[in-house]
């Protein structure tokens, strides 16, 4: 199975989901995590069968108005059953065959430090839960790792040694990645150009 996430940041217009729609069908995506989704919870069902009818889908609306995390996967290739889902985070398993499981987590940190201490100590207790299964985190943290992961500074800031310490606590490390270094851009050209590697995939060492 393939399994992705994507700061979408919102899915409201109708020109997103056929972007979303695309992105599954041409990536043979079996399971999606949508961030930043800031669809209202009215129109979730929606907006989720205009992408695909058939699919599956949960949310953390019932912690976060905005939909921050959203989600999706093709009930034919898997079952994803929630079991703890925060403001920042939606955490499950899947049970594949030979009766294993495999965790799966999504993330959606918010911008804010103190706010995002909750989501590292969310981490920390699910990894003591997950630590015997596979667990993969995917999704956008806010906040980057190392001064390499910042155009325009290399300073080692407080919240990088939050989320540092956080991810050695929680026994996480970064999974093999290919394409862009930078997953986060303002939009910008010239000297007020800053891009940043917000986004990631990490794994337990059971991985």
């Amino acid at each position: 199975i393939i399994i992705a996430a994507w700061n979408v940041r919102g899915m409201n217009d109708p020109s997103k989901h056929n972007e979303v729609r695309h992105f599954i069908c041409s990536n043979s995506i079996s399971m999606l995590g949508i961030l930043e989704s800031k669809v209202r919870v009215h129109n979730l069902d929606r907006v989720v069968r205009n992408i695909n009818k058939q699919w599956a889908y949960t949310s953390n609306h019932s912690m976060s108005l905005s939909g921050g995390v959203v989600v999706m996967w093709n009930p034919s290739h898997l079952d994803f059953v929630p079991t703890l889902v925060t403001e920042q985070a939606i955490h499950g398993h899947v049970l594949l065959a030979g009766s294993m499981y495999v965790r799966i987590s999504f993330v959606y940190g918010l911008c804010d430090r103190s706010t995002r201490q909750y989501l590292w100590s969310d981490l920390i207790h699910s990894a003591d839960q997950f630590r015997p299964d596979p667990w993969v985190v995917l999704g956008d943290f806010n906040v980057t790792r190392y001064g390499s992961e910042h155009t325009s500074s290399r300073t080692i800031t407080k919240a990088m040694q939050d989320f540092n310490k956080a991810l050695t606590s929680a026994e996480l490390e970064d999974l093999a990645c290919i394409g862009l270094h930078y997953t986060w851009s303002n939009m910008r050209t010239g000297t007020e150009a800053i891009a940043k590697k917000l986004d990631r995939a990490l794994g337990n060492w059971q991985w």
